[in-house]
């Protein structure tokens, strides 16, 4: 890892908003005080579908997507084997952050799971970073449609062997007996045990949404477009994939853990929405309207979890795993987790619900603290 106490000065704020509440629904949905007490709009779909949770995934991997071109741009002239190993670098390193998370707390590599959010983040940003080094420019985007259709028709015309017909039920389609032959079993999601959400079929989909990121980042990156149209071309873009994915979803369900075309188009188009969004409050700040409100302090709580994203993602899924282990004892002499021993302390404040919730925004709270003061100190760890 690696410690940058300076940043590009010439950041796209628009990008740094959508990472950073993408990364703070990230920590609120993977923290709650109770996994028996969660709204709804705060679980993932059981399986066909896409809450407001199912979105928080995509939208990350787009965010990567589009800060690649903005990246690499900035390292023209730097030779293309060091560029490249470092990309290497990067992608390994979060693998093995994603297997290092997984192994902490359950101290066993026999049932070790492989795949998981970072390893995916990793991989993927390997792949597009590399076919956007060998091919520049718009010449990468030759991929996205190919890889949509390549894995629609594998997921809707290959069956598992063994079984007569194809099937996108949990554990019965292609993609879980991928799963099951490459990892085995004891090496998968213990929820899930048969397939994994983080599977290997599902994470090479999930390339394409980092490739629709791309895009975003080539408007993004032409500063020359800055301005109205830029917002109005991202904000057509948006309303023109999400609408596909509606409309794809009639005949190929959204799902998450499949990565179905449908679902990857249609996140797709709700990440232009949000950027195009923040676009125009990025340029409210340039024009320093809103009656002279700052939106960049407005916004900072987001901001400052946009910066230092891995850190908090890796920092939170550690503390979380702690806090699950970490036992006290009570006076009746019995061992209770702490935070099983703190969200009975807010139980007695607040219904079940609203208690599983403030833990998860008081775990929020905590990490903007740190984070505000790295921010100040211009630290950001990156990998």
């Amino acid at each position: 890892m690696e410690k940058k106490s300076t940043q590009n000065k010439d950041r796209i704020l628009s990008l740094d908003l959508f990472r950073g509440m993408t990364v703070v629904g990230m920590i609120l949905v993977n923290n709650p005080g109770s996994w028996s007490y969660v709204y709804s709009p705060l679980k993932h779909a059981e399986w066909n579908g896409c809450t407001p949770t199912d979105l928080v995934f995509p939208f990350f991997l787009f965010a990567v997507g589009a800060s690649i071109p903005i990246s690499l741009y900035s390292k023209n002239g730097i030779n293309r084997i060091r560029v490249w190993i470092g990309i290497c670098i990067r992608g390994i390193s979060l693998i093995l952050l994603g297997l290092f998370l997984n192994f902490f707390g359950e101290w066993t590599f026999s049932e070790l799971r492989i795949p998981g959010v970072l390893q995916r983040i990793g991989f993927v940003y390997w792949v597009v970073a590399t076919l956007f080094l060998i091919f520049p420019g718009k010449k990468v985007l030759v991929f996205l449609i190919p890889i949509l259709l390549v894995h629609t028709w594998i997921l809707t015309h290959i069956a598992p062997p063994g079984e007569s017909m194809v099937s996108l039920e949990q554990g019965k389609d292609i993609g879980a007996w991928i799963d099951r032959t490459i990892f085995g079993e004891k090496h998968l999601w213990k929820f899930s045990k048969t397939w994994d959400p983080e599977g290997f079929l599902s994470g090479i989909a999930s390339i394409a949404t980092s490739l629709f990121g791309v895009i975003c980042g080539f408007i993004l990156f032409r500063r020359e477009g800055r301005g109205k149209n830029r917002v109005l071309s991202i904000f057509g873009l948006g309303f023109l994939f999400t609408f596909v994915g509606l409309l794809w979803d009639r005949s190929l369900p959204m799902n998450k853990s499949l990565w179905t075309g449908s679902y990857a188009v249609y996140t797709t188009g709700l990440s232009f929405l949000c950027i195009g969004f923040f676009e125009y409050l990025d340029s409210l700040i340039l024009l320093k309207k809103w009656n002279g409100l700052d939106l960049k302090i407005f916004f900072q709580p987001f901001f400052v979890f946009g910066k230092n994203a891995i850190l908090v993602f890796v920092g939170s899924g550690i503390l979380a795993r702690t806090l699950n282990f970490w036992t006290i004892v009570l006076e009746n002499g019995k061992s209770v987790g702490v935070k099983v021993w703190f969200f009975s302390k807010l139980v007695l404040f607040a219904d079940p619900y609203l208690a599983s919730l403030l833990y998860a925004v008081l775990h929020l709270s905590v990490w903007w603290g740190i984070l505000s003061f790295l921010d100040k100190r211009k630290i950001y760890i990156k990998v």
